[in-house]
């Protein structure tokens, strides 16, 4: 099977959401089939990204999209109905190497990654296209306005109308559009997108080898990537609110900050007693089998959060929110802990230092559930049976993991 695949970023380095999913699904897909990757660049990928993502792709190409150009498009979009976050990636130079790819070489599938490639695939004509929506980009924006100051909620009601209806309309040009979670799942129906299935993605299989080694004193790890806002927040209440808590019963333990880009305001928390921020870890899998517990007091975040599925995998215990872990299908108190405030997640916290044995029985149920329900494999399955299938065009239906 020929698959065309566009990307909104670079997948290399694979430290972001959307970066990270291109990179596992085009090693996936490419062990059976041959993926044509589509993809923007922006100058700031390392000598070595072109080469990496190469050894997936039957062949690669790349449009130039400086981040000058990407922002002026995204401002001046603020007086339109487009919203920002597409007209950040708008592109004819993408949009002509589409047309000329599709018309050198015929492909069996198109797969557009994100809501904000939507529009040039919705140009092409062609019967299998998938718009992989992921997350409900108005619900996320939904949640993060109780933590901004009301100047800034204006612009972001604004963005969340927006997007909310764009993807309702860009839906009808896909014969499938999918969704993460269930709970993204459910509000992009309730705002009437088309074709709408339930696809989660996976997780990295070998993080299930990662032999576990926790130090003493022990590691509370928060990782992602600490330039988007959702990340930052959790990074600075993890900090400044959550850990001085932990602190108090566990005097001598560490928190870690890990992860790239990292805004001042998360630098800054390398001052507070007991937090290291790192930045970029190069060798995730070191990280994992020496930490003690993932806290992810994530407060406004949608979809699957791959920090959290990845830490499950090495079988480091999770404490986090509850949207977090109904966002995994993850039971609290059976397979990890939440908590909806700052003492209720450094409780968590706690007890899973105090009763290494509960933590253990919760993560091997955890692991479980992470090994039987998120697989890259599932993804690959369900472009096959799209490629083979010469039915009609889906209506709203769901669809397992399996």
């Amino acid at each position: 099977m020929k698959i065309l695949f566009l990307a909104p970023r670079f997948p290399y380095p694979p430290h972001r959401g959307d970066r990270l999913t291109t990179y596992h699904l085009i090693r996936t897909l490419s062990a059976r089939h041959q993926v044509t990757l589509l993809s923007f660049t922006d100058g700031t990928e390392p000598s070595e990204a072109r080469r990496e993502v190469s050894a997936w792709c039957h062949s690669l190409h790349t449009v130039h999209l400086p981040r000058a150009r990407s922002w002026a498009q995204a401002w001046l979009a603020v007086f339109s109905t487009t919203p920002s976050q597409v007209a950040y990636f708008a592109s004819p130079e993408m949009q002509r190497l589409l047309e000329r790819t599709l018309a050198a070489e015929p492909h069996d599938l198109v797969f557009a990654q994100t809501v904000r490639l939507a529009p040039i695939a919705a140009r092409v004509s062609h019967p299998n296209k998938v718009l992989f929506i992921g997350d409900s980009h108005g619900m996320a924006l939904a949640r993060a306005m109780p933590f901004y100051p009301w100047w800034r909620r204006i612009g972001m009601m604004w963005e969340q109308w927006r997007i909310e209806r764009f993807g309702a309309g860009m839906s009808q040009h896909y014969r499938e559009t999918w969704a993460l979670s269930p709970v993204d799942f459910d509000d992009l129906a309730r705002h009437g997108c088309h074709n709408l299935r339930l696809v989660p993605h996976g997780v990295d299989e070998r993080l299930f080898d990662v032999e576990r080694k926790p130090q003493d004193p022990p590691r509370v790890v928060f990782l992602g990537n600490l330039g988007v806002p959702h990340n930052v927040d959790a990074a600075r209440f993890a900090a400044e609110e959550v850990w001085p808590r932990i602190r108090r019963r566990w005097p001598q333990a560490r928190l870690v900050i890990a992860g790239a880009d990292p805004a001042p305001s998360v630098e800054r928390l390398a001052s507070l007693p007991g937090v290291e921020v790192p930045g970029r870890v190069s060798d995730l899998r070191e990280m994992w089998s020496t930490a003690s517990v993932m806290l992810a007091p994530l407060r406004f975040s949608t979809g699957i959060q791959n920090k959290v599925l990845e830490a499950i995998a090495a079988g480091v215990p999770v404490v986090t929110t509850e949207p977090v872990a109904r966002g995994i299908g993850a039971r609290a108190g059976e397979m990890l802990l939440v908590g909806a405030d700052a003492d209720e997640l450094a409780s968590a916290v706690c007890a899973t230092l105090d009763d290494p044995a509960a933590a253990a029985s919760r993560i091997r149920s955890a692991r479980e559930h992470v090994s039987r329900t998120f697989s890259w494999a599932a993804v690959r399955h369900r472009l096959e049976e799209l490629a083979e299938s010469a039915g009609p065009l889906s209506s709203v239906a769901r669809m397992g993991p399996g």
